[in-house]
Parts: C-alpha cells; sequence; structure tokens
C-alpha cells in the first residue's frame, strides 16, 4: 500500500506545478487515506512527479499536534498510524520552508489584521506565485486566496496524475517504434546488397498480391486510426484537466530577483548550482558575472527559505524534514 522508498520525482513537463498546504488539509488527507488504505492523490502526486508540495515550518510542527487534537475528538482513526503516514510518507516529500524574513504581500497585509497565523501561507505563496493554495480556512477561501473546494481539486490533481501515466506509456510505445525503424535503417545501411535483394523480393510480392495488398492497407489503416487514438487519448485527458488546476492558481509572478530565484529552485528537478541558477536567466541579467554571482550567493544565504541540499547545490526548503533534522541557519 505504502513505501518508505522515493527515487527524485521527476515532472513529465518542464517543471512541476507547486501547491501550498495549510495544516487541515494535510490532516484531514491523512484522515482520509487511512480510511481509503491507499495514498491519496496529492501524496502520489508528489510521489510521482505531478506536484510539488510546500508548507511554511510552522506547519510542520502543527501537523501532529492537529492529529492528536482530532484523536482526542473522535476515535475514528488510528493515531499511530496516522503519525507513521505523517513522519514516513508526506514528510519525504513536502519541501518544509522557512517563511522567515520572506516579503509582505497585499492578501497577507490584509489578512494581517484578522488572522495571524495565516501571514505565513501567503507570504510562501506570494514568492511561488502562480501556485494554488490548498487550505480549509474560511478567510483565506473568502479572500480568494486558496482553492474553494480542494477536495475536487485533489480529485482533478489524481486524474491529471493518470493522464501524465498515461502519456509516459504512450510516449515509450512511440520510442519503441522509432527505435525499431532506425534498427532497420541501420540494418540496410550495414548491408546494402541484402537489402537490396530483399526490397526486389517484397516488391515482387507486392505486384503479385496487389488486389489482396489494396485490402491489406485498407485494415492496416484502420489499425494505424485507432491506434493513434489510443496513443493520443492520454494527451487529450491530460489537457482537459489541467484547466482545472490552472483555473485554481493564484497570484501573478514577481519579477524581483527573490521571487524568480525561488520559482526557478521551485519547479526545478534537482537543486541548482549559484552558476546554473544565474545561467537560466537572461544574458542581460549576468553581466557583470562575478557581481551578479556574489548578489546572488548573499541573496540565498539571506533567506532562510533557501537551502542548501548538498554543499554549493540549492533549493527550496528541506525535503525529509525529521525531527532529527539540524536547527534552521
Amino acid at each position: 500500500m505504502y513505501s518508505s522508498f522515493y527515487a527524485r520525482p521527476r515532472p513529465l513537463t518542464s517543471g512541476f506545478r507547486l501547491g501550498v498546504f495549510d495544516t487541515s488539509v494535510l490532516t484531514s488527507d491523512i484522515t482520509a487515506a487511512l480510511t481509503r488504505g491507499q495514498p491519496s492523490s496529492i501524496l502520489a502526486g508528489m510521489r510521482y512527479g505531478t506536484l510539488r508540495g510546500f508548507i511554511p515550518h510552522y506547519v510542520w510542527a502543527e501537523v501532529p499536534r492537529v492529529l492528536a487534537d482530532r484523536k482526542r475528538e473522535s476515535c475514528a482513526f488510528d493515531f499511530a498510524k496516522a503519525e507513521w503516514l505523517w513522519w514516513h510518507q508526506y514528510v519525504p516529500l513536502l519541501h518544509v520552508v522557512s517563511v522567515t524574513g520572506l516579503p509582505m504581500t497585499a492578501a497577507a497585509d490584509k489578512l494581517a489584521h484578522e488572522d495571524l497565523s495565516d501571514v505565513g501561507l501567503l507570504q510562501l505563496a506570494g514568492v511561488l506565485a502562480p501556485v494554488v493554495l490548498f487550505a480549509a480556512d474560511r478567510d483565506l477561501i473568502r479572500h480568494d486566496v486558496a482553492v474553494r473546494d480542494w477536495g475536487a481539486l485533489r480529485a482533478a490533481l489524481g486524474r491529471i496524475g493518470a493522464a501524465e501515466q498515461g502519456i509516459r506509456s504512450s510516449t515509450t510505445a512511440l520510442e519503441f517504434s522509432g527505435r525499431g525503424l532506425i534498427g532497420t535503417a541501420r540494418l540496410a545501411r550495414a548491408h546494402p546488397l541484402a537489402a537490396s535483394a530483399a526490397a526486389a523480393a517484397v516488391g515482387i510480392y507486392a505486384y503479385r498480391n496487389r488486389t489482396r495488398l489494396t485490402e491489406t492497407r485498407a485494415a492496416l489503416a484502420r489499425v494505424g486510426t485507432d491506434a493513434l487514438k489510443v496513443l493520443s487519448e492520454p494527451f487529450i485527458r491530460h489537457e482537459l484537466h489541467e484547466r482545472a488546476w490552472k483555473d485554481a492558481e493564484r497570484g501573478t509572478a514577481g519579477s524581483d530577483l527573490l521571487s524568480q530565484v525561488i520559482r526557478l529552485l521551485a519547479r526545478a528537478p534537482e537543486p541548482m548550482t549559484r552558476t546554473a541558477i544565474l545561467a537560466a536567466f537572461p544574458a542581460s541579467a549576468q553581466e557583470p558575472h562575478r557581481r551578479h554571482m556574489d548578489g546572488l550567493g548573499r541573496l540565498l544565504h539571506r533567506f532562510p527559505a533557501f537551502h542548501q541540499a548538498e554543499p554549493g547545490r540549492w533549493q527550496i526548503g528541506r525535503a525529509n524534514m525529521q525531527i532529527t533534522a539540524p536547527r534552521w541557519g
């Protein structure tokens, strides 16, 4: 049912879909997964690269506490299993981000006058924007910064994931077909005399059986059309369900350097070096190189939202943030 081992997930397209989660959504998702006895579409999406999930550092600490509170209020789920699911399945895939020092957005500033507890979510969403904010908080929904029906979007995410699996299968089938044609061409190039003789034999056979081959061609055309429909169907479904995700995204991409670097690292399949980060920006932003390298280094070290997954390689937040992890720098 569940596995504790994960290869680093990779997105099907050029970058991950980005989701930010609040405590209520995560605890509800965990208990629902226990009831169903299988991973939710959110967990499966993070596992297979359909989604990359982010949470503020305080949500990481709140989830076990809220699960315990829910258990005291109701005996409808096994707390030990829920806690195990959190630490062994969700935490290895979620990126836990320190929101200390992140800029206030207009929405965060407005909400700060009503409920300070949600400000960090909006700060994180602001630098990741456009992003989908999964939250059950009524204030966030009322201000239209969070998806209104996160359960429905979770279901749509599952359909996107299924379509992406179909696309991978179709792509693999097309690759094998292409390799077969390439292999045939290579054999012909390596053995030209044999290839010429075989081609002549095929030509003679085709002439003698031209009436029968006409019917065969028609049958093959029908098979080819059906095969094309089967191979293209996942692409069509993917495009259809992707619209639901795009409609749920909120926020405008910031043009400041902090937002650009965070967004780049958030969607990158692997942690990046400063050189790779700088190379991803337009040439005009890279000169003079040394000055920008120094400026980028100061930015990465200034905000604890950035984390060195290994020396010299940066990402947003910490993945697999277990209790034994070092304290925030």
